[in-house]
């Protein structure tokens, strides 16, 4: 997306989709939209309609337009002439094309803070290594546990934190938080706990150890095994999720 700078060079100016005013909005209403959506407690494809959304979220219908404009502009929500907001949909090149970006830049992340990393940096990955390693992967329904992806997401922040470059942290989140979407409609169907446990650990031993030749091949296995096991049980009939 491209942004406009002020004559003064200041502060961009950002194109009219994303225009939408901060204040206007309840603190918590955009972030529980957004929070509900990528956690898929709002389905992909579903519809949004103002009237059942004031409800259940507790809000006028000027804000909540509002909120969902800010996600059309994150590409969370789409907008549609005469059927109005609806979730955005998920797609196996959506999912490709995420784990083809993530697979590349995860390891430029982790190479960049191999070369920067101190002490504390490496203190902090076995922290949230051992963190990650003492939770559940599923709840007792058979859910992904949300405690443990949060402690799974810190333990890869970790990894790259000291790479020095705050822009590609943002990337490699903000692939990692729409790949979430998919890990939490194929739960089922994501790594073994047992090979998502022997990933970390090993991922983990070749950080520390300053590895770089090892860490590339690991991270890409680790992440293109899970997508694949997605896209092998995808629902060809209707093109979504069974």
């Amino acid at each position: 997306m491209l942004y406009q700078y002020e004559s003064n060079g200041s502060e961009p100016r950002l194109p009219k989709v994303a225009a939408v005013s901060k204040k206007a909005v309840k603190p918590d209403l955009y972030e529980r939209l957004r929070s509900d959506i990528l956690r898929c407690h709002l389905r992909p494809g579903s519809r949004l309609p103002f009237k059942h959304c004031c409800k259940q979220y507790g809000s006028g219908i000027s804000q909540l337009r509002e909120a969902m404009m800010r996600l059309v502009a994150d590409d969370l929500i789409v907008l549609e002439n005469n059927k109005g907001f609806t979730v955005a949909p998920v797609s196996r090149e959506e999912l490709a094309d995420i784990i083809r970006l993530r697979s590349e830049l995860d390891p430029m992340a982790i190479r960049m803070a191999i070369e920067r990393g101190d002490l504390r940096w490496e203190a902090n990955i076995m922290a949230r290594y051992h963190e990650v390693s003492r939770l559940p992967i599923f709840n007792g329904d058979g859910e992904l546990s949300e405690e443990w992806d949060a402690a799974n997401g810190a333990f890869h922040q970790a990894l790259y934190a000291a790479c020095g470059s705050p822009l590609l942290m943002s990337f490699c989140d903000f692939l990692r938080e729409r790949y979430y979407r998919y890990r939490r409609l194929w739960a089922k169907y994501g790594n073994p706990p047992e090979d998502t446990e022997k990933d970390h650990k090993n991922l983990l031993t070749a950080v520390i150890a300053r590895d770089v030749a090892a860490v590339v091949p690991l991270v890409r296995s680790h992440f293109e095994r899970t997508a694949n096991n997605i896209l092998e049980h995808w629902c060809a009939a209707e093109d979504q999720p069974e």
